[in-house]
């Protein structure tokens, strides 16, 4: 269940209670009602937002709900007073005109698919609806229906990074280091403990001591999933981690290493089994 599911009916309860607070208790008419209570949602709902983040996106479409409502609110009672004011009190009155009603269901048709999206996003396709639309021959584990995003620079940055990477591999190679790495255990478990060992040898073939290393494990269907670790010296020049990744399939890696004032920069990438 998302955020969504559970601030979008709410809002919109609370504001249709406040709109009819505000209609019929004060001097206000109903498209100054619609007004307050737009901003009344926005100061409402920014505390909440801020503590319990929930994304750009569930933020932006919570926002557009609840000001539409306060819109769509001023705009059916701003007709009811007109037709009251130009036919009587006596008279029946229409909610609606087709113009605005049009320009509503527009907005409403925009944000329902909208919401679908970002759920669709966070959560992923229902079980039922995967197990149709994805072969059979592809299970779970291999394939994901969520998109958390997980393009995290722009591309200026990114080339940016790629070039100080290429850099550090090129000092690696002069200095003729021999970076050996990989898991304890040949095929590591998703759920189980696992060790990743990095050893690093010199030109010699001497093992490198006295190196700060840390990395990050990440899922490349789901970035939520990624996970940092930081490596302890066991032995002089070997280095391990004990880390637990969740998914089966595949993850990339990547590994920073600090010696001296110097530091390098590691990408690989691993399988993990199926429990």
């Amino acid at each position: 269940m998302t955020e969504m599911t559970l601030t979008i009916p709410a809002g919109i309860l609370v504001l249709l209670i406040f709109y009819m607070l505000f209609y019929r208790f004060t001097p206000l008419n109903a498209k100054q009602s619609g007004f307050i209570i737009g901003l009344l949602a926005l100061a409402l709902y920014a505390p909440v937002a801020l503590i319990y983040w929930p994304g750009t996106d569930v933020l932006a479409l919570n926002v557009t709900v609840f000001f539409m409502t306060a819109y769509i609110l001023g705009v059916l009672f701003n007709h009811r007073e007109k037709i009251k004011l130009n036919n009587g009190d006596n008279l029946p009155v229409k909610w609606f005109h087709w113009a605005p009603a049009i320009i509503v269901s527009f907005f409403i048709f925009v944000l329902i698919i909208d919401s679908v999206f970002v759920t669709l996003s966070k959560e992923g396709l229902p079980k039922g609806l995967q197990e149709i639309i994805v072969p059979e021959h592809m299970n779970s584990e291999k394939i994901s229906t969520l998109f958390p995003g997980v393009m995290h620079n722009n591309y200026h940055k990114k080339e940016s990074r790629y070039n100080q990477y290429l850099r550090q591999l090129e000092l690696l190679e002069k200095r003729g280091w021999k970076i050996r790495k990989g898991w304890l255990k040949k095929t590591p478990v998703a759920g189980e403990n696992g060790v990743f060992q990095i050893m690093v040898e010199d030109s010699i073939g001497k093992l490198v001591r006295g190196l700060s290393m840390k990395g990050r494990f990440m899922r490349a269907a789901n970035s939520h999933d990624d996970i940092g670790f930081k490596m302890v010296e066991v032995e002089p020049g070997i280095y391990q981690t004990k880390i637990v990744l969740l998914s089966p399939g595949h993850w990339n890696l990547n590994i920073s290493m600090l010696y001296g004032d110097e530091s390098f920069e590691l990408q690989a990438s691993t399988q993990i089994g199926k429990n």
